[in-house]
C-alpha cells in the first residue's frame, strides 16, 4: 500500500479535477451499466468540481439534481471526512430530492453503492432527513434553510433551487456554516483547498430583483474579477431535447396550450428570469407596490384638522384617451408649507373632450 501511495495521489489529484473520468475509470471496474454521460454533462461536472463558487441556472430534465448530487458523493470519496450538505426552500424538498437521486446513480454506477457505510443507524434516509456515511470518513445530508440550522458546521454544499431559498436565512445560517476548513487525513488544514467553502448553486429561472438573482450578478461579476473561483452557467430545453432527455413533442404541446403563460415558460424552459425590464430606472415591481392606496379617501373625512381641505387635478384626455382626476388633501400648518397628501385617483373611460 506505501509503495504505490504516490501513484494513487497522482490518480486522486487527476480525478478531482477530470471527476467524469473517474466515474468512468469506476464503470470500467465493475460491470458496465447502460449508463454513459452526455458531453454537456461532463462540462457540467468539471466545472462544479473545479471552482468554489458556481452558479447554474437550467430548466427541468437537464439532469441538474442528478449532477449535483454526483459531485457531492465524487467529493466524499476523493475529500476523505469532508462535511457536506444540501439544502433548498423546504428540509422534506431537500431529502426527497438527496433520496431519488442518490439511490438512483447507486443502482447505474454499482461502486457508489459500495463506498457509502450502508450500516444500521449511520447512513439514515428519513421523510425529512438523510444523511449519507462514506467509508472514507466524510458525509453529506440536508440541513434546513431556518434559524434552527445556525452552529452547524460543513465545509460545502449544494443549495437545490436556490430561487425559493430565503435569502436572509441564506447569508446569514446557511453560509457561515462554512467558515471551516477540511481536515486532513494528517490533521493538517489547507484553506486555499478548492472544496473549502465551496458554494453549488442549482435552481431554474425565477425573478429579478430578488435574492437569488442578486446572487447571480454577483457570481457573474466574481467571473470576471476572479476568474479562478467563480463560474455561472446555464441552457435551455434545446440541450435535453436534444439528448433525448425531454420529448420535443411535450413542449410543443405546451406552447400550443390554451393557458400557455410566456413569462412562466421562459423561466421554466427558457433560463428566463421575469421581473423588471433590464436597466430599467425604476424597479417596477416596487414602484407598483407603492402607488396602491391602502385607505383611498371617497369624501371628506374628517380625519384631519378643520381647515384641511380638497384639490381635483385633472389630466384630461383626448380622442378616446382615459381621464385622470387626482384628489389631493391638503393641510395647513401652524408654520411652514402645508401637507399634501393624494388620497384618491379616478379613471374617467371613452368620455368626450367637451364632457
Amino acid at each position: 500500500m506505501r509503495a504505490i501511495i504516490p501513484i494513487a495521489r497522482e490518480y486522486i489529484a487527476f480525478w478531482r479535477e477530470y471527476p467524469d473520468m473517474f466515474v468512468d475509470w469506476l464503470l470500467e471496474q465493475g460491470n458496465p451499466q447502460d449508463f454513459h454521460f452526455f458531453f454537456y454533462q461532463r462540462v457540467f461536472l468539471r466545472i462544479a468540481m473545479r471552482y468554489q463558487y458556481v452558479y447554474a441556472v437550467f430548466p427541468r430534465a437537464y439532469s441538474k439534481s442528478f449532477l449535483s448530487m454526483m459531485v457531492l458523493m465524487i467529493r466524499c470519496i476523493l475529500y476523505p471526512k469532508c462535511k457536506l450538505f444540501v439544502t433548498s426552500g423546504g428540509k422534506e424538498q431537500a431529502a426527497g430530492i438527496m433520496k431519488e437521486k442518490v439511490q438512483e446513480i447507486c443502482t447505474l454506477i454499482p461502486a457508489f453503492n459500495n463506498e457509502i457505510d450502508w450500516s444500521r443507524g449511520v447512513t439514515l434516509e428519513g421523510k425529512d432527513y438523510c444523511k449519507y456515511v462514506f467509508k472514507s470518513g466524510s458525509y453529506f445530508d440536508n440541513i434546513a434553510a431556518r434559524e434552527t440550522s445556525r452552529g452547524k458546521r460543513r465545509h460545502a454544499g449544494v443549495i437545490e433551487e436556490c430561487a425559493g431559498v430565503d435569502g436572509t436565512i441564506l447569508s446569514e445560517v446557511i453560509i457561515p456554516t462554512m467558515n471551516v476548513s477540511r481536515l486532513c487525513m494528517d490533521g493538517s488544514t489547507h484553506p486555499e483547498e478548492q472544496l473549502n467553502k465551496s458554494q453549488l448553486y442549482i435552481t431554474t429561472a425565477g425573478w429579478k430583483n430578488t435574492f437569488p438573482y442578486d446572487k447571480l450578478i454577483q457570481l457573474l461579476v466574481w467571473q470576471i474579477v476572479k476568474p479562478e473561483k467563480s463560474f455561472v452557467m446555464g441552457g435551455t430545453y434545446r440541450i435535453p431535447v436534444l439528448m433525448k432527455l425531454l420529448d420535443k413533442n411535450f413542449v410543443r404541446d405546451l406552447k400550443m396550450d390554451g393557458t400557455f403563460n410566456e413569462a412562466s415558460f421562459d423561466r421554466e424552459y427558457e433560463s428566463k428570469w421575469s421581473g423588471t425590464v433590464e436597466d430599467a430606472f425604476f424597479n417596477e415591481e416596487i414602484f407598483t407596490r407603492n402607488r396602491i392606496l391602502k385607505q383611498p379617501e371617497y369624501e371628506a373625512s374628517g380625519r384631519a384638522s378643520k381647515s384641511s381641505f380638497y384639490i381635483l387635478s385633472m389630466d384630461v384626455g383626448r380622442k378616446g384617451c382615459d381621464s385622470v382626476v387626482n384628489v389631493f388633501k391638503v393641510t395647513p400648518q401652524p408654520q411652514g408649507v402645508s401637507t399634501k397628501q393624494l388620497v384618491n385617483i379616478y379613471t374617467i373611460s371613452d368620455e368626450h373632450f367637451e364632457d
